[in-house]
């Protein structure tokens, strides 16, 4: 590598060579031990996590994600391994470096003892094609290998890697971070792809949901004209996996037997102020009417609806996500 290597001098850890990356972690954890406690008994690893840092991350947003995965693998014991391409290094002929990185975290008592580890790797665009290669050996044996890239600047660039792709058990990709829609990623196998935005919108999913479910489902879908949902740039990403889940919820109430239906539109429009406040509102044909305006500066929602009958309204405790919370949700539930 470069004496400039970005993101990976900045990143936590213990810099060692590629090749003995996995012995020296591992002595790493007997150093750690100490006093007869063995740091290993709390290391049974489920899966190998590999958060892949394309060039549009900062030093700040690489620093925030790798902390986040690692809060994650607290709850969600793992190996996690971390890819930094050092940008304009198509000439360098430095081979890769590693860092390796290892945490415990003590509760209330030993029991609550919890140990993350992390390999670092760093590698220059002429190195690139020995990178899977580096990668299989890093990863846990006979355990599912999950793949988070994160601000990648193109989508081709991303398509590129298509190992992961097809080795990982689940993708997660981020389309509020990334300049470009999943569709334009060449993926093989879709199934296999989640998008936290729409992950960390589990609590206004719940929120919704609940609220809808104290109406019949007729009233709900029939004479349904449209959908819309506004909001600012920042909750573009999200706004769209919302459109998508209601209309995936409203496909399924059309079939059901008594709804009236009608070519429903779906809409998303964007305010040029950053900070305005997402509001979804359905219309209809006859006298119905549902809105919901998503104030998560005050952690708030508020509904207001009328399915046949007088208003109702609740204003209901609502908030996004965090990532590590979204990573578990999209990992495992989404």
């Amino acid at each position: 590598m470069t004496s400039q290597r970005g993101i990976f001098d900045k990143l936590p850890g213990q810099e060692v060579p590629v090749g003995k990356a996995l012995a020296a972690l591992s002595e790493m954890w007997d150093a750690q031990a100490g006093e007869g406690a063995a740091p290993s008994e709390f290391r049974a690893s489920r899966m190998t996590l590999v958060l892949h840092l394309g060039f549009d991350c900062t030093e700040d947003e690489a620093n925030d994600v790798f902390e986040s995965v690692l809060d994650f693998s607290r709850r969600y014991p793992c190996r996690v391994i971390v890819l930094c391409a050092h940008p304009d290094s198509w000439e360098s002929d430095a081979g890769m470096a590693c860092k390796i990185y290892s945490q415990c975290y003590i509760g209330p008592s030993r029991q609550d003892m919890s140990c993350c580890e992390a390999l670092v790797l760093g590698y220059t665009l002429k190195s690139r094609e020995y990178l899977e290669n580096q990668v299989s050996n890093f990863v846990e044996a006979d355990l599912p290998v999950y793949y988070l890239p994160f601000r990648f600047d193109s989508p081709e660039r991303l398509s590129d890697y298509q190992y992961f792709f097809k080795e990982s058990k689940r993708i997660l990709l981020d389309t509020s971070k990334e300049r470009f829609l999943l569709d334009q990623v060449d993926i093989p196998d879709r199934a296999k792809v989640h998008d936290l935005a729409s992950a960390r919108l589990l609590p206004v999913r719940q929120c919704i949901g609940q609220f809808l479910s104290a109406f019949p489902v007729e009233a709900i879908a029939s004479d349904l004209d449209e959908v819309i949902l506004t909001s600012g740039a920042e909750f573009k990403a999200e706004g769209r996996a919302l459109l998508s889940w209601i209309g995936e919820a409203m496909n399924a109430c059309f079939e059901r037997p008594g709804v009236k239906t009608r070519e429903a539109g779906f809409s998303q429009h964007t305010v040029d102020t950053d900070c305005a406040t997402p509001r979804l509102v359905f219309t209809y044909a006859n006298n119905n009417s549902f809105e919901c305006v998503l104030d998560f500066e005050k952690s708030e929602a508020y509904i207001e609806a009328s399915f046949g009958g007088e208003k109702q309204s609740v204003t209901a405790a609502v908030s996004m996500l965090d990532l590590q919370s979204a990573l578990s949700e999209g990992l495992f539930f989404g």
